[in-house]
């Protein structure tokens, strides 16, 4: 077997390796959620409880898509990114669980004047720029169908496998248009225009995450976003869910804490110090386009895990490393 097969199918195994960490991945963090939805199921007073209440709104939110599919979630991206970044802005001010940041020593605290003009315009961003394009997402589906979602479909609640293979669809399309959207803000007339903004931090912290030109907001994270629940005319409680998980990861790959129980922050942190790698959300546009082969040759690389264990993830890769020495020393 030739150099190029060998290379193709080692390609082909870190795409399927990533796309199965990735799904395995919502599963993983979609439980507690799915969690609530089956005790709330199993603790009705009767088997059509829910059904039953959700009758009851159906009539209300069908008269008012406009705010059900155009406004609010806008605001339920907005209580799930203050309440996540003001958890670890308290974290940066405090130096509490200062052992887990990624790049240590950094933004402990943060500039008070750099961080004021960043919540000034991620205010603008979420306030002006997030609901003008929910409210004209709403209206181009409108317009091009109808409306988003009939009565009969808005009046069945969403299965748990549906709302699964919808987030898993919505993940894809919006890991391929963020990552050529970027890619597009990372040349020379785009980014010293817009994207440099973003990039005045080269250590990231959560509340930052929407600190960008109000052009970028709009064609790297909200357009990607919106995508996949207009093109599938999803359920309301599907788009509530997506929005609500989707403002999280970036909150917490921004966030420049690499956490236990929680989504790794080591590659889009490595991407902010180095800025030609790691364009992509979970990787597999990178994977993909080799956009990543510098950063798979790093410390930062071997670090990119979810782990289920308190001890910081360099420990983990130190005391890993230690164990594969002494055993080679053994033999």
């Amino acid at each position: 077997m030739g150099a190029s097969s060998e290379g193709i199918i080692h390609k082909i195994g870190q795409i399927v390796v990533l796309v199965a960490t990735v799904y395995l991945q919502l599963f993983v963090f979609t439980l507690p959620l799915l969690g609530i939805f089956s005790l709330a199921k199993q603790l009705a007073p009767a088997p059509d409880y829910w059904q039953l209440r959700w009758d009851s709104m159906v009539s209300w939110v069908d008269s008012n898509q406009r705010i059900v599919f155009g406004v609010l979630p806008s605001l339920i991206s907005g209580v799930a990114y203050w309440s996540l970044g003001s958890f670890f802005l308290m974290l940066d001010f405090t130096g509490w669980l200062s052992e887990y940041k990624v790049q240590l020593g950094t933004n402990q605290p943060p500039s008070p004047a750099k961080l004021g003009k960043a919540i000034r315009t991620v205010l603008f961003n979420q306030i002006f720029v997030g609901l003008f394009t929910g409210l004209a997402a709403y209206e181009f589906v409108r317009l091009a169908v109808g409306v988003p979602i009939t009565l009969d479909q808005l009046r069945e609640l969403p299965s748990i496998p549906d709302i699964l293979r919808k987030l898993a669809a919505f993940i894809m399309i919006r890991e391929i248009i963020f990552y050529y959207n970027h890619r597009i803000f990372h040349h020379r007339w785009f980014y010293k225009r817009f994207h440099k903004q973003h990039h005045e931090w080269t250590a990231p912290i959560a509340v930052m995450t929407l600190d960008c030109h109000p052009l970028e907001h709009l064609l790297c994270n909200l357009l990607p976003t919106v995508v996949g629940p207009s093109l599938y005319r999803s359920h309301p409680l599907i788009n509530y869910v997506w929005f609500f998980l989707i403002t999280l990861r970036p909150v917490f790959t921004h966030s420049g804490y690499h956490l236990p129980f929680a989504p790794s922050s080591e590659s889009h942190d490595f991407h902010h110090m180095v800025f030609n790698q790691n364009y992509g959300n979970i990787g597999i546009m990178d994977a993909i386009h080799g956009t990543d082969a510098q950063w798979r040759k790093t410390a930062s690389f071997q670090m990119n895990f979810t782990y289920f264990n308190l001890m910081p993830a360099r420990q983990l890769i130190k005391s890993s490393q230690e164990n594969k020495l002494k055993v080679k020393l053994a033999i």
